[in-house]
């Protein structure tokens, strides 16, 4: 018995129940593939698969950390084996500050890039990365209606509003909105822009001011 005990304090102590590798699946850059490898390289060696099966939350939320993810979802084998399984979460714009071009996403992730998708939403005049993730993150709730038929996403604070936004519509509308409240005010439950662009299909403004909406001709 004692040689049994043994044995299995041997085996959970020894290298053959370490962490070994991490396995990336849904990623296709390699440069990113490598930031999660790193953003994880503190479980390799110390952690057992014994460890990580009451740490895959721990995983998880690491992950989420990133910004860049989502359904994450973390398997572990035996042998010290971590396969994960993600999610990449798409840009929805991006912005130049300081002659770096960044992506933004809906989870409120900002990174650099080199290269960007034409689809993407410009966001001009943005002085921070931090308020381009606070916008990104408010973007989630937008309807799709309003995403697809922007052009543009300025920023235009003045000193009665600092964190004043403006929507530059492609069919000449514009809607402007404190940063604050677009994931409300501009949900689809809440604005239903089709059915104003009926009435009212270009050069008008949607002004959200305080808990109210005004509707104005456009000057431009």
């Amino acid at each position: 018995m004692l040689g049994i005990i043994g044995f299995v304090f041997f085996i959970l102590l020894s290298d053959i129940m370490k962490i070994k590798t991490i396995h990336v699946i849904g990623v296709n850059d390699a440069e990113l593939e490598q930031q999660i490898s790193e953003q994880l390289s503190g479980y390799m060696g110390d952690y057992t698969w014994i460890d990580m099966l009451f740490s895959k939350d721990n995983i998880v939320q690491d992950i989420e950390e990133m910004k860049r993810f989502e359904n994450v979802l973390v398997e572990i084998d035996f042998m010290g084996n971590i396969q994960l399984h993600v999610q990449e979460v798409q840009p929805l714009c991006y912005a130049k500050i300081q002659n770096k071009n960044y992506l933004i996403n809906k989870l409120g992730g900002v990174y650099q890039t080199k290269q960007i998708p034409s689809s993407l939403i410009q966001c001009s005049d943005f002085q921070s990365t931090e308020m381009l993730s606070q916008l990104g993150h408010s973007l989630h709730n937008v309807s799709d209606i309003v995403l697809n038929e922007t052009s543009e996403i300025h920023y235009c604070g003045d000193r009665y509003d600092k964190d004043l936004i403006e929507f530059y519509m492609y069919d000449h509308n514009f809607i402007k909105i404190n940063i604050s409240q677009i994931d409300q005010r501009l949900s689809e439950d809440s604005f239903h822009y089709a059915a104003y662009k009926l009435k009212k299909p270009q050069n008008t403004i949607y002004s959200f001011e305080g808990k109210y909406m005004y509707i104005k001709k456009c000057e431009k």
